[in-house]
């Protein structure tokens, strides 16, 4: 029966030992080597050639993404696999990891079952994220989906009006800029709070930022 052969990488030595007293209870599992910062994980995964790298996204010399960049700068085909084992749990980390070509992703909370099927999972070919990472991606992205649908309700006028609003301008100055009467400005600022099931300004303003709007005032189509 072929062997994972796993390299470690953690900056922890006691965090690394118990994985590896962990791991080899597997006996589908094999580590072929330890190393306490992201400079020697690059020497070693280089030297073992290991079919998974299980590393620490924090380390001394090099991070985790800084380990991966290095190891395709210096090897055009990399063979190995890798699975980020960290405390953060939120989807900015999830996210940049996966553009740099993490392939798997768990906690450090998480269990020794949950750990050794993310192994075995990136090693068959697939992506692994934590069920608890899952989870919070799934409601981000329904949020975001949902905050979308939304904004479909808004015209293109009461959109303009957001634009402005989300820069800190008052009723007086938007009408300005839009050439609107106040009264005018102050129904669409009522309009789109109430099609947004928002309370006040400042959570108008917020939800415009999170949703692009802001950074896309370049546009043809949101300039007043």
């Amino acid at each position: 029966m072929d062997k994972i052969r796993i390299v470690l990488a953690d900056d922890h030595r006691l965090f690394r030992e118990g994985l590896r007293r962990l791991l080899e209870l597997e006996s589908d599992i094999e580590i072929v080597g330890e190393a306490k910062d992201g400079a020697e994980a690059v020497d070693l995964v280089l030297a073992t050639d290991p079919d998974i790298v299980l590393l620490d996204i924090n380390m001394p010399l090099l991070d985790g993404g800084q380990v991966i960049k290095q190891l395709k700068l210096k090897k055009k085909s990399i063979r190995s696999r890798f699975i980020a084992i960290t405390a953060y749990d939120d989807e900015e980390h999830v996210t940049s990891l996966s553009s740099i070509g993490i392939n798997g992703y768990i906690l450090k909370s998480s269990s020794a079952p949950d750990l050794v099927a993310a192994l075995r999972s990136v090693y068959n070919g697939e992506s692994y994220v934590d069920p608890k990472v899952a989870g919070k991606l799934l409601s981000s992205f329904q949020k975001r989906k949902a905050e979308q649908d939304v904004m479909l309700l808004l015209t293109q006028r009461e959109k303009e009006v957001l634009f402005w609003l989300s820069q800190g301008f008052n009723n007086a100055e938007i009408s300005n800029k839009m050439i609107l009467s106040e009264k005018t400005v102050k129904n669409h600022v009522s309009h789109l709070l109430k099609k947004l099931g928002l309370n006040d300004r400042t959570q108008a303003a917020v939800l415009a930022w999170r949703m692009g709007l802001v950074q896309a005032s370049e546009r043809a189509d949101l300039k007043p």
